[in-house]
């Protein structure tokens, strides 16, 4: 499980620099569905297994927002480090 749920946050956090909020939430619908059915294979309760989904749910959201923020501050980074180049470049013609 531990190993499910660190690949589940690292693919969270690639998708928030990468797809759209929509495409995440049909992906993490679908990730939230298997894992669910693999719990209750194992012979979890519904209780235990709806908890979780819930969790990972959660965690995968989160990780998705984190990732999103973290790419967009870096491009910002990126463009203002550009811009400052560019202005330090004409002012010493």
């Amino acid at each position: 499980m531990l190993k499910s749920v660190l690949v589940v946050v690292a693919v969270s956090i690639a998708a928030g620099a990468t797809i759209r909020a929509w495409a995440f939430a049909v992906f993490a619908f679908l990730v939230v569905t298997a894992l669910g059915i693999v719990i209750l294979l194992n012979g979890s309760s519904l209780k235990e297994t709806l908890a979780s989904c819930l969790e990972v749910l959660v965690l995968m959201e989160i990780c998705y927002l984190a990732g999103l923020f973290a790419f967009s501050l870096w491009g910002h980074i990126q463009k203002r480090r550009k811009r400052n180049v560019v202005e330090s470049t004409t002012v010493r013609k």
